[in-house]
């Protein structure tokens, strides 16, 4: 609500309490500017004729002209699809590979769609990930083929001392077991 501007009138400090509603009640508020506004009845109207041209507009649209606003919409979605595809298959062909470089699963997927988004950082993370798997993985291997010492130091393998040593049914059952080994150590001489 717009509030009356006291100074505007003459004295009214100094006036009674009845003056003051007298000077109010006959003062006159100037007529708000609306310029740059625009009235709700004129909007409404702009706005109704507006849409009336819209609908006008489609239905005089020339059946080619919807033909080709279709054939548009339906080109984008192609391409759309298009690569979508082509971006899929890329990930394919790039896990495929780090799959048979001995990437696990999860890893080679993270790390094919990097290198389709181009992802660098990503992907020289995921690498040295992989390298210290595959070097964690390679460690074990080597701990498990490799032979346990004995409590009295002796050896696991086969020596021509060791083989000489042995009883002739050992010998014999050494040799079939081991028929290779035995022609090494021992020569094929008995």
């Amino acid at each position: 609500m717009a509030k009356i501007d006291v100074t505007k009138i003459d004295g009214y400090e100094s006036m009674s309490a009845e003056d003051k509603l007298k000077a109010l009640e006959s003062f006159e508020v100037d007529e708000p500017d609306y310029t740059g506004h625009v009235k709700k009845e004129l909007f409404d109207k702009t706005a109704s004729e507006l849409a009336t041209a819209k609908k006008q507009l489609r239905d005089k649209m020339s059946e080619d002209e919807s033909a080709k606003l279709k054939e548009k919409e339906e080109r984008e979605e192609l391409e759309s699809k298009y690569t979508k595809l082509l971006r899929e298959s890329e990930i394919s062909k790039h896990k495929a590979k780090l799959l048979s470089l001995g990437y696990e699963e999860k890893l080679s997927d993270e790390t094919a769609e990097a290198m389709a988004d181009g992802n660098t950082e990503k992907v020289f993370s995921n690498q040295k990930k992989h390298l210290d798997s595959f070097e964690k993985k390679l460690r074990g291997e080597v701990l498990k083929d490799t032979p346990k010492p004995t409590p009295d130091g002796d050896s696991k393998t086969m020596t021509l001392e060791k083989l000489r040593k042995m009883t002739s049914q050992e010998r014999l059952d050494f040799s079939v077991k081991n028929p290779e080994e035995y022609k090494t150590l021992y020569g094929g001489n008995e």
